[in-house]
């Protein structure tokens, strides 16, 4: 696994990452102290019950974080994406990880320990800030995730997914498709239903002329009708 160094200062994905309005001072502290890696598609960030060594933030690649389920199953809370950062959670009583995050593509990610981010922190009262609103962020989508899996219809979960891909891979409607690395099962996982329904209801979009399926690879043809159909506001 190649070790490099990056400047947080210069790093393209910090715009859509915590460290947006953060001052030079807070990110040379942690470009001096961070260091950036990689993982292959299959291999683990981290796993449920792992302790928290430190904070990563993803530069580029896509992973999903998820819980293991009743026998076995496990159910997907989210896809991450570059911006997306693990591992600031964690304290004291709080010490270890409870989820697990799997790359589903070739992954770039920084890493720096957990006591040197807490210090950097701590003299900053932006970072401070910014990570009280991830936590705000991450409370909400838990909270609408879990409403979602009570309350909506196998064809709501589906069509919100294809929006959360859409939203993942920058889709821009009527644009080039993109290639998504989820299967089938995936969906499934992360909207709570079945593999049959998922590829049912995906057929049943086609048939309707909202989505064009080649392999893994999805054209969009009507994001406002998904949106209806899966009741989400922009």
């Amino acid at each position: 696994m190649a070790i490099t160094r990056h400047d947080c200062i210069t790093c393209k994905v910090r715009n859509c990452s915590i460290l947006d309005t953060c001052d030079t001072h807070t990110l040379t502290a942690i470009s001096t102290f961070k260091i950036s890696k990689s993982l292959q598609k299959g291999e683990r960030l981290f796993s449920e019950g792992d302790p928290v060594p430190g904070v990563y933030f993803i530069k580029s690649g896509f992973l999903k974080v998820e819980l293991n389920g009743k026998q076995g199953r496990p159910l997907i809370l989210q896809i991450a994406g570059r911006g997306a950062i693990f591992g600031h959670r964690a304290n004291a009583s709080h010490p270890c990880h409870t989820s697990s995050a799997t790359a589903v593509s070739e992954v770039l990610y920084c890493y720096i320990p957990h006591d040197l981010f807490n210090e950097i922190a701590d003299n900053s009262p932006t970072l401070k800030q910014q990570i009280i609103n991830q936590f705000l962020n991450e409370l909400e989508l838990a909270e609408k995730k879990s409403i979602n899996l009570a309350h909506k219809t196998v064809r709501e979960k589906i069509g919100e997914a294809l929006l959360t891909f859409a939203k993942v891979y920058n889709y821009e409607e009527k644009k080039h498709p993109f290639r998504i690395h989820f299967s089938r099962q995936d969906i499934a996982d992360l909207t709570g239903t079945t593999k049959e329904q998922v590829s049912k209801t995906l057929n049943d979009f086609e048939k309707e002329n909202l989505i064009k399926l080649v392999a893994k690879k999805i054209n969009y043809l009507n994001i406002e009708t998904l949106r209806a159909i899966s009741r989400v506001t922009r």
